[in-house]
């Protein structure tokens, strides 16, 4: 297991090659109303209730793959930036091992601007995954290129011909 230090060097100079946008912690506040695996449509919904804006980014996980090693997956995430000012994810984690990195009660959080879903019909639908090797092991370093070269494959297949990206915050014009 990688240590907390470790973690966070690598987390820093990951976030760094991602984005320019900050890195920090966003309040963890679901929403009663919010489901699981819906950020986008979770944060839609509550723009249109309280008002804000939707943010978009990444959200950390660590996943292991014995007997090699840690990796992190960065995931395509929406987080409600309130009128008050708070960024604030209003999407539940029912299972513990898809809670992002973050103390109870936030989420680290990276914004990224260019970081817009995919337009679907009806629906908003993530960037594909993002996975990086937190040791120089080469057996990890394989495995975790197979990771992304395999999400990638699959999101252009399910994604193929959708405006990518999208402007979700934007009507259609008539």
């Amino acid at each position: 297991m990688i240590s907390e230090a470790n973690l966070s060097e690598y987390v820093r100079r990951i976030a760094s090659g991602v984005s320019s946008g900050p890195l920090g912690l966003a309040w963890h506040r679901p929403s009663p109303t919010a489901s699981f695996r819906h950020c986008f449509q979770n944060v839609r919904d509550q723009v249109k209730l309280g008002g804000g804006v939707s943010k978009y980014g990444w959200t950390f996980t660590v996943h292991s793959r014995p007997p090699v090693g840690d990796y992190l997956v960065l995931t395509h995430h929406a987080m409600w930036h309130a009128p008050d000012g708070h960024l604030t994810d209003i999407t539940p984690y029912p299972d513990p091992k898809y809670r992002p990195l973050g103390p109870e009660g936030s989420i680290l959080f990276l914004v990224d601007e260019r970081a817009l879903p995919v337009g679907v019909p009806l629906a908003l639908a993530p960037l594909p995954l993002k996975f990086f090797a937190l040791s120089d092991d080469p057996a990890l370093a394989q495995y975790v290129a197979k990771l992304g070269d395999d999400e990638q494959a699959k999101c252009a297949e399910l994604y193929a011909g959708l405006p990518n990206p999208s402007t979700p915050d934007s009507q259609p014009k008539t």
